[in-house]
């Protein structure tokens, strides 16, 4: 009788499922995993912390968060070393530099650790196991496409880029020329490159609305910093007619947007990147196995204007919980028999 207690105890704890989203694992495996997030200290970095504990909190894994002061491969070296030394077995990480990345994921996946990347890309090859970022040449694509119907199809415009060395600026860069292109009545006047730290932006910013406002019909901003500045030099002019589009959503540029002075601006989804990528590591350690040709998986963005900018906190949590729900039959093998 004590034997067969014994084997309908351990029939329950592995058929524990954990209520919501894909979530379905032995509760014995649990134990065995110890996940870790690293960002940097940046306010777009900010929802992962939230992620990594609410991840924690539903699936019961022990999983940390951890952040670089800078943009910045030894940095984060520096972070993993010290995780691994504790135990830490699968990592979702920043890449702080795109090919010095590498290195660190090769020397943990030789470790047996897995490794998935969010929120940017790796140079290929990698042997990092997925990549769940924003399709940042997209994205910067659909916000020219906003920028422009609001100037009626023609007009003169800026361009606000983070740092060329950065792959991810060269793709924005390359799809807001790619549907500027398209419209002949469109033409870039001017292009702001390097505008990803605040002095550096506040400086040029200012600089160019003080030389050319006359001129400029409208601007587009690719990353969080210069769409910050630029929407509180625009509010600071008192500037409703040049036409702006950025990305990200701090408090004052949503204010902006509600007083008129911003158009809109491109959210992205750094909550659903370090969540899923917390749940691809989770899978990958429970024996699946990531279906053949995925390696990209676009996080999504959401267009917010005037007309949303109440509301669409709702839409970016609504499209994560459908990515969430479908995440392990879209992107993965179920574990062989």
């Amino acid at each position: 009788m004590r034997v067969r207690k014994l084997k309908l105890s351990v029939i329950v704890i592995l058929s524990v499922l954990v209520i919501g989203g894909t979530f379905s694992f032995a509760q014995a495996e649990v134990s065995k995993m110890r996940l870790a997030v690293v960002g940097v200290l940046h306010p777009y970095f900010a929802p992962w912390e939230k992620a990594t504990k609410d991840f924690m909190e539903k699936t019961g894994i022990d999983c940390v968060y951890r952040a670089t002061v800078h943009f910045n491969q030894e940095e984060e070296n520096d972070i993993v070393e010290g995780l691994v030394s504790l135990g830490y077995n699968g990592f979702a990480l920043w890449p702080g530099h795109p090919s010095a990345v590498n290195a660190t994921i090769t020397e943990l996946v030789k470790k047996g650790i897995p490794v998935v990347l969010i929120a940017g890309p790796a140079e290929l090859p990698t042997d990092a196991s997925l990549c769940i970022a924003t399709d940042v040449k997209k994205a910067a694509m659909i916000a020219t496409e906003h920028l422009i119907e609001a100037l009626g199809g023609k007009g003169n415009i800026v361009n606000l880029l983070g740092a060329l060395s950065d792959p991810n600026t060269v793709l924005r860069k390359q799809g807001v020329e790619e549907v500027v292109a398209k419209y002949p009545g469109v033409k870039i006047i001017d292009e702001l490159a390097d505008v990803d730290a605040w002095e550096a932006a506040t400086t040029k910013i200012d600089s160019l609305l003080a030389a050319r406002a006359d001129e400029i019909d409208g601007m587009v901003a690719t990353n969080y910093i210069a769409t910050v500045v630029a929407s509180e030099a625009l509010v600071e002019l008192g500037d409703k007619r040049i036409k702006f589009i950025g990305m990200d959503d701090d408090p004052k540029v949503l204010k902006a947007i509600k007083e008129g002075y911003v158009t809109g601006t491109m959210v992205q989804a750094p909550y659903a990147q370090a969540y899923l990528g917390l749940e691809a590591l989770r899978l990958l350690k429970s024996g699946y196995t990531i279906k053949k040709g995925v390696y990209f998986i676009d996080s999504g963005v959401t267009f917010v204007s005037a007309k949303n900018v109440d509301t669409y906190a709702q839409d970016v949590h609504a499209n994560f919980l459908k990515m969430l729900k479908t995440f392990t039959e879209d992107y993965f093998n179920p574990p062989s028999s």
